[in-house]
């Protein structure tokens, strides 16, 4: 059983996965990102910095708590088949098999750890982007259809005050479409917007 754990071990430093991980928060952050605002005739990376697109995965999922647990859910299933499959390798490897059988039943179980990081890497990637798609489609519909509700008031450091859709903001600006408009605006936030209030 030794030798089985050192096979399925998936080896790497933590530097390496910190990397990693880094790295498919900007790739998730970049194509779901730049996916949703597409929809908008938006180039959201002209407008993001690093941090804005790092977080960007993290935002999604505290928008509504529905995403959070269907993402959670999906990912236990997941966890819960694999190591179901895992448990019933280990239980035939105590049994008496030929070594051709134990070398292939050693194999498999290895497969499942990586299977198992893989399906979780690329479902979530896919769930982002599904995300990214659908939200976009029907955003730009709203918009083009009017059929939205002001949900802001922007009050602007020159004393303008407009009654807005708060479609997105980062940490340079803020996205929203003015009251009886079919149009998103972009706003500077440093230097031109001094708040923003709820109108819900």
């Amino acid at each position: 059983m030794e030798n089985l754990k050192k096979t399925a071990f998936l080896k790497g430093s933590i530097q390496e996965y910190i990397y990693l991980s880094y790295l498919y928060l900007l790739i998730v952050g970049t194509l779901s990102y730049s996916i949703y605002y597409a929809f908008l005739g938006i180039n959201i990376i002209k407008y993001s910095t690093l941090f804005d697109i790092l977080l960007s995965p993290i935002v999604i999922l505290t928008e509504n708590i529905k995403i959070p647990l269907f993402m959670g859910s999906y990912i236990l299933l997941i966890l819960i088949f694999i190591w179901w499959s895992q448990k019933r390798i280990k239980k035939n490897l105590k049994k008496e098999v030929t070594k051709e059988k134990e070398l292939n039943l050693k194999k498999r179980y290895a497969s499942l750890q990586y299977i198992k990081f893989l399906i979780i890497i690329i479902g979530t990637l896919g769930f982002y982007i599904g995300y990214a798609l659908g939200g976009g489609y029907k955003i730009n519909n709203k918009i083009k259809n009017g059929d939205f509700k002001v949900n802001k008031l922007i009050e602007f450091t020159d004393g303008n005050m407009q009654k807005v859709k708060l479609i997105e903001l980062n940490s340079l600006y803020v996205f929203y479409v003015l009251e009886n408009e079919k149009k998103v605006s972009i706003s500077p936030i440093s230097g031109n917007i001094k708040t923003i209030h709820n109108l819900e």
